[in-house]
């Protein structure tokens, strides 16, 4: 990979990456280029999502009935197992 300077950068421009680098936990390189990639169009595909929150409000009242119908087993609690 080749490295490119950078001169004359706004101090507005400097303070953002810097406060985002720190939030991100990231260097100021990967969130410059993360930034400059983002800019450009050339971002990377979004990472996927580690929880369930694309599946809210989804489904239909139907199926909701039917999830809740299917998965009422799983409140009883058999007394013999957990002696």
């Amino acid at each position: 990979m080749k490295q490119l300077t950078l001169r004359q950068i706004p101090e507005e421009v400097e303070n953002e990456l810097r406060q985002v680098a720190s939030q991100n936990g990231t260097s100021l390189n990967h969130t410059a280029i993360a930034a400059l990639q983002k800019g450009l169009g050339l971002a990377p595909p979004a990472r996927p999502r580690r929880d369930l929150s694309h599946f809210v409000d989804k489904w239909t009242k139907e199926e909701a009935e039917e999830f809740e119908k299917n998965t009422q087993a799983f409140g009883h609690i058999d007394q013999e197992l957990w002696q």
